[in-house]
C-alpha cells in the first residue's frame, strides 16, 4: 500500500500545478493564434504582391520584401520573449493589411486636375497633396537622372524629406507610385513598434499592447498610410522622438542623445510646428524627468538644451526659435490664412470676420475656441448626412471613447506620474492649440489629428488599466 501511495505522489510531482496547467494552456492558445495571424497575413502579403505583378506593377514588390524583412530583424533584435512573439504577429498583420488595402484601392482612386487646356486624370491618388508629392518626387528623380533641369520653382516648397525619399525609389525602380505606396504601408506597420515601447515605458505592457494595437488598426491612421502621403512618416518621427526623449532623461547616454536628435531633425521640414514643439519640450523634459542630482543634471542638460535649440535655430533662423509665430502681425496672417482656407474647402468651418484693426491675439482669441470644438470633436456624427460622412462615424466614436478614457488617465494618474506624462500629454496639448489658431477645414483637422493619436493612444490605455484595476477592486469588495 505503501509503495503505491508513493508512486502517485510521485506522478503527482510530475503534474503541473493548477496554475501552472492554466499557464501552459493559455502558452497553446497563444501560440496557435499567433501561428493563424501569421500565415493569414503572410497570405494577404503574397496576394496583394501577385495583384502587384499581375498589373505590370512589378517594381513595387522589391520595396514590400525589403520591407518586411526590415521589420523582421527590428523586432527580433530589440524586443524578447511575449513581447517578440506579439510584436512580430502585429508587425506582419500591419504591414500586410496596408499592402493588400494599397493594391485593392489603388485603381480606384482617381483626382481630376483642370488646368488651362490641360484635362487629366490621375489614377492612384485620393488628394491634391499625394499627388504633388509624388508629381515632385518624380521631378527630383529625373533631375539627378539628368532628364530634366530641376523642380518647377512653383513645387520647391514641397521638396522635403518625405519626397526626397520618394524620390530615390523613383531613381532606383522607375516611376511607380504603389512602390511609393508600398514604402509608406512599411512606415505604417513601424509606427505600432514604437507606440508599443512608449506604452511599456509609461504603462507596462497592458497600455503598450492597448496602444500598439489602436495605432495598427485605427481606420485614419491606416488609410493614410496606404496613400502617398507624409503623414504617417511625421507620425512615426514624432512617436520616435517622444519615445527617445524619455529614455535619454531617464539614462542619459551619447548613444540615447543621438537617438533623440536623429528623429527630431527629420521633422523639421516635415511640419514645422511639431518640431517647434518639441523643441522646447525636449530640454523641459530632460530637467524634470532626470533623476540625478542637480549639479549633474544641468552638467547634461544645458548642453542638451543647447543643441536641441541651436538645430531649431540654425534650421530656421528668420523664425526665432518660432516665438515670432506669437507675434501680433503673425497670428493674423494665420487666421487669415484659416479664414481663405474654411471658404476654400468644401468642409470649411464659420470663422467670424473679426475687423483686422483688432490686432491678431484679439482675433484669435476670439476665433480659436470656436474652432476647438472641431478640433476635438469633428466631423460630428450627427451631422453626417453622405456616405463619406457616415464612414467615419464608428470611428469618431471610438476616438470620443480615448478622448475620454486620456482624461480618466490624468485625472487618475495626473499628481502620482506628471513627470512620466508630462512629454506627451504638453505635446497633445500643444498641438490641440495649434490647430485651433490655424485650421479651418474639418477635412483636414481629420488628417492632422493623426499626430495626435500615439500619444493619446498611450495615454488612454493607462486610463483603461486604472478602470480594470478599480473594477477589480470593487468586485473583490462585493466578494
Amino acid at each position: 500500500m505503501s509503495t503505491s501511495v508513493s508512486a502517485v505522489e510521485r506522478d503527482a510531482d510530475r503534474l503541473p500545478a493548477d496554475g501552472d496547467a492554466g499557464r501552459i494552456v493559455r502558452g497553446r492558445s497563444a501560440t496557435f493564434w499567433h501561428g493563424a495571424l501569421r500565415g493569414v497575413s503572410l497570405l494577404a502579403a503574397v496576394l496583394a504582391l501577385g495583384l502587384a505583378l499581375a498589373r505590370g506593377q512589378g517594381a513595387a514588390v522589391p520595396v514590400a520584401l525589403v520591407g518586411a524583412g526590415i521589420g523582421g530583424i527590428l523586432v527580433w533584435q530589440i524586443y524578447r520573449g511575449t513581447e517578440r512573439s506579439f510584436l512580430l504577429t502585429l508587425f506582419l498583420a500591419a504591414f500586410a493589411s496596408r499592402l493588400l488595402a494599397a493594391v485593392l484601392l489603388h485603381p480606384y482612386l482617381m483626382t481630376r486636375l483642370v488646368t488651362g487646356s490641360r484635362d487629366v486624370t490621375y489614377i492612384g491618388v485620393m488628394f491634391e497633396d499625394d499627388r504633388v508629392f509624388d508629381n515632385v518626387a518624380w521631378a527630383l528623380a529625373r533631375t539627378w537622372a539628368g532628364v530634366i533641369e530641376g523642380v518647377d520653382k512653383n513645387d520647391g516648397y514641397l521638396i522635403n524629406n518625405f519626397t526626397y525619399s520618394t524620390a530615390w525609389l523613383y531613381y532606383l525602380l522607375g516611376h511607380e507610385l504603389l512602390a511609393a505606396k508600398f514604402l509608406n504601408c512599411f512606415v505604417g506597420a513601424l509606427v505600432p513598434l514604437a507606440t508599443f515601447s512608449l506604452g511599456r515605458d509609461l504603462g507596462g505592457e497592458p497600455v503598450a499592447r492597448f496602444a500598439a494595437l489602436a495605432v495598427a488598426f485605427f481606420p485614419s491612421l491606416f488609410l493614410w498610410s496606404t496613400l502617398n502621403l507624409k503623414d504617417v512618416a511625421i507620425v512615426l518621427l514624432l512617436t520616435a522622438t517622444i519615445l527617445t526623449a524619455g529614455r535619454f532623461a531617464r539614462r542619459p547616454t551619447l548613444l540615447s542623445a543621438v537617438l533623440v536628435l536623429g528623429p527630431f531633425v527629420l521633422l523639421e521640414n516635415l511640419r514645422v510646428y511639431v518640431f517647434y514643439v518639441l523643441g522646447w519640450l525636449l530640454p523641459l523634459t530632460f530637467f524634470v524627468l532626470n533623476p540625478s542630482p542637480w549639479r549633474r543634471r544641468l552638467a547634461i542638460g544645458l548642453p542638451f538644451a543647447l543643441a536641441v535649440l541651436s538645430i531649431v535655430y540654425v534650421t530656421n533662423e528668420s523664425q526665432a526659435l518660432g516665438l515670432r509665430y506669437l507675434t501680433d502681425r503673425r497670428l493674423e496672417a494665420l487666421d487669415s490664412s484659416r479664414a481663405f482656407g474654411a471658404q476654400a474647402a468644401e468642409t470649411g468651418i464659420e470663422i467670424e470676420k473679426v475687423p483686422r484693426t483688432e490686432g491678431g491675439r484679439v482675433i484669435q482669441l476670439i476665433n480659436a475656441p470656436r474652432v476647438l470644438p472641431y478640433v476635438l470633436f469633428a466631423p460630428f456624427p450627427w451631422s453626417a448626412g453622405r456616405p463619406r460622412d457616415l464612414a467615419a462615424v464608428p470611428e469618431m466614436l471610438a476616438w470620443y471613447l480615448v478622448e475620454a478614457l486620456v482624461v480618466v488617465a490624468i485625472v487618475a494618474c495626473g499628481r502620482r506620474r506628471w513627470r512620466e506624462l508630462l512629454l506627451p500629454v504638453a505635446f497633445g496639448g500643444a498641438m490641440v492649440l495649434i490647430f485651433t489658431i490655424i485650421e479651418g477645414n474639418v477635412g483636414t483637422i481629420f488628417r492632422h489629428r493623426s499626430m495626435l493619436m500615439p500619444p493619446a493612444f498611450v495615454i488612454a490605455g493607462l486610463g483603461l488599466v486604472w478602470l480594470r484595476g478599480r473594477w477589480a477592486e470593487r468586485r473583490g469588495t462585493v466578494a
